[in-house]
């Protein structure tokens, strides 16, 4: 697993997009599954974007330029890309936000956009440091404040922030099917957070989602 930035191969589509935001002004990262799955060398599936130093307005008025857009999400803005060169199927672009809990179980989580947080701040709501990972498409730079290549050198998985990570009960489920898919073991503190949290508050939809990731996804399932 190499120590310095990946070479993450971005589709033309999602390269167009990048380029149209960054003339816009933003300044735009690949995140989430598809750092971590370069990382791995895995075949990445799903390429979103994270735009930072744009408005909503803007970033869709960019993107509108070069791509079909179709907003989504009623609590922050998300905006769905279809039909681009060399992506099967849609491309999520989003602006940075922050989560708090207002209710219980996984829809009770609030988001806020802020295009113009930090970038330590904007990965901070991520759930696991492998996830937390943000790669700049314009420089090729990683960002990765919580040592997530590190982590997945050691094959390891560790919760971002302690302190929100319980805010969303499926949060411990993901655990059990990452561990699963990538053969990892669960750090022990990570583990005690994750045997404490209310599964009881999850609708059975999400529930199944991730054990059918675990069960179809990984090698070994157990």
């Amino acid at each position: 697993m190499p120590n310095s930035a990946p070479r993450i191969d971005v589709p033309e589509g999602v390269r167009t997009c990048g380029e149209a935001l960054a003339a816009a002004g933003g300044r735009v990262f690949l995140v989430g599954g598809a750092v971590r799955d370069t990382l791995l060398e895995r075949k990445v599936k799903d390429y979103d974007l994270e735009v930072f130093g744009l408005s909503a307005p803007a970033v869709l008025e960019a993107l509108a330029r070069v791509a079909r857009v179709e907003p989504a999400g009623d609590a922050f803005p998300v905006f769905k890309v279809a039909s681009l060169p060399g992506v099967t199927g849609q491309i999520d672009v989003a602006l940075p936000r922050r989560d708090s809990k207002k209710g219980p179980g996984h829809r009770g989580i609030h988001a806020e956009a802020d295009p113009f947080m930090p970038v330590e701040e904007a990965a901070r709501r991520r759930d696991f440091t492998i996830n937390a990972m943000m790669f700049d498409l314009a420089s090729g730079a990683l960002a990765d404040p919580y040592g997530g290549a590190r982590d997945l050198e050691a094959r390891v998985l560790r919760v971002v922030d302690p302190s929100t990570f319980t805010d969303d009960p499926l949060r411990a489920l993901r655990a059990a099917q990452f561990a699963a898919r990538f053969e990892l073991r669960v750090e022990p503190a990570t583990a005690r957070l994750c045997a404490s949290m209310p599964l009881g508050e999850l609708p059975p939809d999400r529930i199944f989602g991730e054990i059918e990731k675990a069960l179809l996804q990984a090698r070994r399932p157990s």
